[in-house]
């Protein structure tokens, strides 16, 4: 109660939403941590394993070299685009209650890459660029997932923003610093403006993931997905040049997942 999560005729702004959601739950997450329990402990314990199949030394070694080349953070800009208008589609058009209620217009993420592809690809760019291969294929995974199992597009919620949300703050200013981009050119994608306490934000949505009611077979489905989307990230992030964007998204979904014991520390985020 108190607000839909797609808005409406009579929605506030996008910022006092956020504030709104997470000032609502903040005796929730001050009292016991919502990531300690239920739904959002599975995802978080039962995606671990995803996430250290890519930790090996090369893998280490490729973030720390930095974005290979402007063409292929161009290219990843592109793959995003094409899977969050896929994503974004999926859940516009979404009946499922439970989906619908994890669904924030603050999280949305389409209409920033259409800024980063003007950017990066000129004003012509629907007419231009096309999806690879990888992309392609998690494209069609999408789709089919909505068509089948629509309640699993929740592991893709979680695996995809929240990911991005953690993670933003280090990949979107690592590309503006190693490209040379300024004043938040290209990399509007990172930004996210309605969300002014990523932290808060983060635990209210697991808190409110876990109040789905989810039997324990869907649950069991959702963790699954959950690995199975980290594995098509993999291979998206496979096909471009050098392994920085495929170590970065991985770390940020990493952290996430060991969120109070490594965030200040490791990367010094301003959460």
């Amino acid at each position: 109660p108190g607000f839909s999560p797609t808005g409406g005729p009579h929605a506030i702004s996008h910022a006092s939403r956020a504030a709104i959601f997470c000032t609502n739950t903040a005796s929730t997450t001050q009292a016991a941590s919502p990531r300690s329990e239920g739904l959002a402990l599975m995802l978080d314990d039962g995606t671990r394993k995803s996430h250290s199949v890519a930790e090996n030394t090369a893998f280490v070694t490729g973030f720390f070299r930095g974005i290979a080349s402007p063409e292929s953070f161009a290219q990843l800009v592109a793959s995003l685009y094409f899977v969050y208008e896929a994503m974004e589609a999926c859940f516009d058009a979404c009946e499922d209650p439970r989906v619908c209620a994890l669904d924030f217009p603050e999280l949305r993420r389409r209409a920033a890459l259409e800024r980063d592809m003007a950017f990066f690809h000129g004003p012509n760019w629907p007419e231009s660029v096309r999806p690879t291969p990888a992309t392609r294929a998690y494209v069609e995974h999408i789709r089919r997932v909505a068509r089948d199992r629509p309640e699993l597009l929740v592991a893709h919620q979680y695996t995809r923003y929240l990911g991005d949300l953690f993670g933003g703050q280090m990949m979107g200013g690592m590309a503006q610093r190693t490209l040379g981009l300024q004043g938040g050119q290209g990399t509007a994608f990172y930004q996210f403006e309605g969300i002014p306490d990523t932290k808060a934000f983060i635990d209210a949505w697991y808190a409110r993931l876990n109040a789905q009611p989810f039997d324990p077979a869907a649950r069991a489905a959702i963790v699954d997905e959950g690995n199975r989307v980290f594995t098509y990230n993999i291979a998206l992030f496979e096909e471009l040049e050098g392994a920085w964007w495929r170590a970065a998204w991985a770390l940020a979904v990493r952290g996430l997942a060991d969120w109070d014991a490594r965030v200040n520390a490791q990367w010094g985020l301003r959460v």
